[in-house]
């Protein structure tokens, strides 16, 4: 690894650890202020009802700021293509595949709630370049490579599915933009490989493997390891039984 890129990767750690506990701040002064009044019970509810709300706006401004300034400086963008292990390329994509994990940890905080963690995750994952339309829903899937995945309007990601535009072969990484259309429904477990391209209506069933390069036509109903056709849907059928 040449030393511009041990440079490079030094820093990005640095200040996202910097930025970590920066924006952090105002939650551990509403714990000291707590700590300082442990009789005041009135306060410690009104600190309660008021630290998720500051634990959002400090979340947020942690995403903004890694993903905007910090990622796009010292972690640049991998164009697709074939990048060979040991390389600088690959040393930067290693870390840049898994930066936004710190921001997706951090909105986990609010699963909680149900239903709230996976409208969040389709919302704002966009700072680190998810392409989504309208209405999508993100269960507690894994979308990675977030700048080479775009997702269309009113499609539904499933628990534990994986979404990846990334695969390692032999001595290589390969790196191919995954597309997904609208109004699709990829099923729990379910795993999309890199280069795959899903058109609009198709059902992805539960367990099922889209691989490298596929190709699903719309209005269709795939599943299984690889993903085969099943069958067709017709205008108006929803895939209710399927």
């Amino acid at each position: 690894m040449r030393k511009s890129i041990k440079i490079r990767l030094g820093l990005y750690f640095s200040l996202t650890g910097i930025l970590f506990v920066s924006v952090f701040l105002p939650e551990i002064t509403l714990l000291f202020i707590v700590i300082q009044n442990i009789d005041n019970y009135l306060l410690w509810l009104f600190i309660a009802l008021l630290m998720p709300l500051v634990y959002l706006l400090s979340s947020l401004t942690f995403g903004v700021l890694h993903s905007q300034i910090i990622c796009r400086y010292l972690l640049p963008k991998i164009e697709p293509g074939k990048y060979t292990h040991g390389s600088d390329i690959a040393y930067l994509y290693a870390v840049s595949v898994v930066s936004p994990s710190i921001f997706k940890s951090m909105l986990k905080a609010y699963s909680f709630v149900p239903h709230l963690y996976s409208l969040l995750l389709g919302k704002f994952l966009w700072l680190y370049g998810l392409q989504t339309g309208k209405n999508v829903y993100i269960s507690s899937g894994t979308i990675l490579d977030s700048y080479l995945v775009s997702i269309g309007a009113g499609s539904l990601i499933g628990v534990r599915a994986i979404i990846s535009a990334h695969i390692t072969e032999r001595n290589h990484l390969i790196l191919a933009p995954v597309t997904i259309g609208k109004n699709v429904t990829i099923g729990g477990n379910s795993i999309i490989a890199p280069g795959a391209t899903i058109g609009d209506n198709v059902i992805i069933g539960v367990n099922s493997l889209v691989k490298k390069d596929q190709v699903i036509p719309p209005n269709t109903v795939y599943a299984g390891t690889p993903a085969r056709l099943l069958s067709k849907i017709e205008d108006g059928d929803s895939g209710e039984n399927f």
